[in-house]
């Protein structure tokens, strides 16, 4: 029986054994398109905040209103908030899609280790393992 490089027999088995790695192997590609997919998402969200944010920029003629300006004021650091968190969201993703692609994507950028397959697919754009997340 040949083996495969990616699976091992075990001694007495006919059915091969997959390394932890193999399944992540198996997975990239739909691993790659959620990425892809919410690289998408978050790019057309930063271009709609920027567009929205232009526009009321622009301003209107009406006299100021304290109500108003504080309710504007409340707006602009929710969609500050927004957009920083969409930009920290692209380029975590870009950075997932380089380790990717340079064969690094599944093991922490900080310690090494593997990066649970469970975690990948809850969160694709990670890079770190559960132990080396920043805690809150």
């Amino acid at each position: 029986m040949a083996r495969s490089r990616l699976t091992a027999v075990r001694p007495g088995h006919t059915e091969p054994t997959r390394r932890p790695g193999d399944l992540l192997v198996l997975r990239l590609p739909e691993l790659r398109a959620a990425l892809e997919q919410q690289l998408r998402f978050r790019r057309d969200q930063l271009a709609e905040l920027e567009a929205g944010e232009q526009a009321r920029g622009s301003g209107g003629t009406d006299p100021p209103d304290r109500r108003n300006e504080e309710a504007v004021y409340g707006l602009h650091e929710v969609d500050a908030l927004v957009v920083a968190g969409a930009r920290q969201a692209v380029a975590d993703i870009e950075l997932a899609l380089v380790r990717m692609r340079t064969g690094r994507y599944g093991y922490c950028r900080s310690c090494g280790a593997r990066i649970p397959l469970v975690v990948l697919q809850a969160i694709p754009r990670t890079t770190l393992c559960l132990a080396c997340q920043p805690q809150e």
